[in-house]
């Protein structure tokens, strides 16, 4: 999602914890709201991670998810400021809310999901803007790590994506040897990849 996406979000109108879903409806930016880039409205899926942390904040589920303590949105600078603050206190390199929307892309990509959906995820307007993470991913392929190898999946490829999106943090990518092509996902990625473009 878009840094303004998500300073947008509200309890009730668009976070649906049983179902594990994200409505994007609207952006705000400079303080003011509006409908998302492109005008797109969309359906994004959340991790188990996500759910579980969202779940655990001990705050009232009314208004605006990323707030104030007064319950008003959070300012651009101040969304900017709380993601490097998150960033240090992980021990991670300082990153802006851009590069977390890129990673997710990314993941997904090096993780199968069909192209057609991801630009859907992504709210990209053009097929050739979600290519690039495709493209991305062809060039760094890597098998998945025994870790996320073991762990049983759903059947659906979208909700297997999801699932394995949300046990990224647990394992160590760096730990594992390039492999030559077929072995990458555990899947058909060409047979998925191949039934968007039909």
């Amino acid at each position: 999602m878009r840094v303004g996406e998500i300073r947008a979000l509200k309890w009730r109108e668009h976070v649906d914890l049983v179902a594990g879903m994200i409505s994007v409806s609207e952006q705000m930016r400079h303080g003011v709201s509006g409908t998302p880039k492109g005008g797109r409205r969309r359906v994004v899926p959340m991790t188990s991670t996500l759910i579980a942390a969202l779940k655990a904040l001990e705050v009232v589920r009314v208004g605006y998810v990323v707030r104030n303590d007064d319950g008003e949105p959070m300012t651009d600078g101040q969304t900017t400021h709380a993601v490097r603050r998150i960033c240090r206190k992980a021990g991670l390199p300082e990153r802006g809310w851009h590069s977390l929307r890129h990673s997710f892309g990314t993941h997904s990509a090096l993780l199968g999901v069909n192209p057609s959906r991801l630009q859907a995820w992504m709210g990209h307007g053009r097929i050739d803007e979600t290519m690039l993470y495709a493209h991305v991913a062809a060039s760094r392929m890597r098998p998945l790590p025994p870790e996320l190898r073991a762990v049983s999946c759903p059947d659906d490829p979208d909700q297997r994506i999801v699932h394995l999106l949300g046990l990224r943090s647990t394992v160590k990518w760096t730990d594992v040897s390039r492999p030559s092509a077929p072995e990458i996902h555990g899947t058909d990625v060409a047979q998925e990849q191949g039934s968007a473009t039909a």
